[in-house]
């Protein structure tokens, strides 16, 4: 248990590589908080409700992301660990870069890079 006595976020933790992060990480004793635009709190109480806390979190909004610093630090004291896993990508349509829709840049944007920035400031 490499991990124990430390706290874990990981964004984008609902669901696919961001609950498999979350997995990995209790498994090797961590406590993890699942952030997540969707809902996590389902995830993290299957996974160990002990150990596991899910906060609906969208990384875009700074509002948001401070909530989910302070539910975090609430509920298990500290931070330790950051997974910037939130993304915006599996979604997207393949196309020219010259014909993305303006709309699909920004919440791109917003949820790659603003949020990506969010987090490591906060």
């Amino acid at each position: 248990m490499r991990l124990a006595g430390t706290v874990a976020v990981i964004t984008g933790g609902a669901a696919g590589i961001g609950l498999a992060y979350g997995r990995r990480f209790l498994a090797e004793g961590a406590r993890v908080v699942l952030a997540d635009v969707a809902d996590p709190v389902a995830a993290a109480l299957e996974l160990a409700p002990e150990r596991a806390y899910g906060v609906r979190t969208d990384v875009s909004d700074m509002a948001s992301v401070r909530a989910m610093v302070h539910a975090a630090v609430a509920r298990f004291g500290r931070i330790d660990v950051l997974v910037n896993n939130a993304a915006v990508f599996a979604t997207l349509k393949p196309q020219p870069f010259d014909e993305i829709p303006e709309a699909e840049w920004d919440r791109v944007m917003a949820v790659n890079v603003k949020g990506t920035a969010l987090l490591l400031t906060t």
